[in-house]
């Protein structure tokens, strides 16, 4: 069993073969963007927002403005970390309130993690695309230089 190249997978293309049935190779641009989509997404994810304001001054008599919602790109990794670290400190003292702050305290370790210590789903994912995009790059350095080396070979003349 052979495998077929999908014409629509990004980076990859059948070299002389307009069918899609030659030789699998890599179009390294396509997958340098490719890795460069994935390093900006990361940017996003780990890129922290400004603090919302929680009040706003206004003059006595008149209708206070509205507070602004959250900034553009909020959800980063670290404004999570900031906002989601919830402890009995603010949950309160009294039974019910320990037991949901202990369940809390689960579940950001868990989906979250630690600011410098990880652990959480969503630091791993984050490392998971760093690691993927790293390798991207790589195998079309890799690749290009391949490329370099066959091209370079092929105009040695030997005597």
């Amino acid at each position: 069993m052979a495998l077929e190249l999908d014409p629509d997978w990004p980076g990859l293309t059948a070299e002389n073969d307009a069918s899609g049935k030659g030789d699998p190779g890599l179009r390294t641009p396509e997958i340098k963007r490719i890795a460069g989509e994935i390093q900006k997404i990361i940017a996003a994810l780990t890129t922290p927002t400004e603090i919302p304001a929680t009040q706003v001054a206004y003059a006595k008599g008149s209708t206070p403005p509205p507070l602004p919602g959250p900034p553009a790109g909020a959800g980063s990794l670290p404004d999570l970390q900031r906002e989601c670290a919830l402890s009995e400190i603010q949950l309160g003292e009294w039974p019910v309130a320990q037991s949901f702050s202990m369940a809390t305290v689960t579940a950001y370790a868990q989906l979250i993690g630690e600011p410098g210590h990880g652990g959480g789903l969503y630091s791993s994912l984050i490392e998971r695309c760093r690691e993927t995009a790293e390798g991207l790059v790589e195998t079309a350095k890799s690749y290009d230089g391949a490329e370099t080396a066959n091209q370079a070979d092929a105009t040695r003349r030997y005597v």
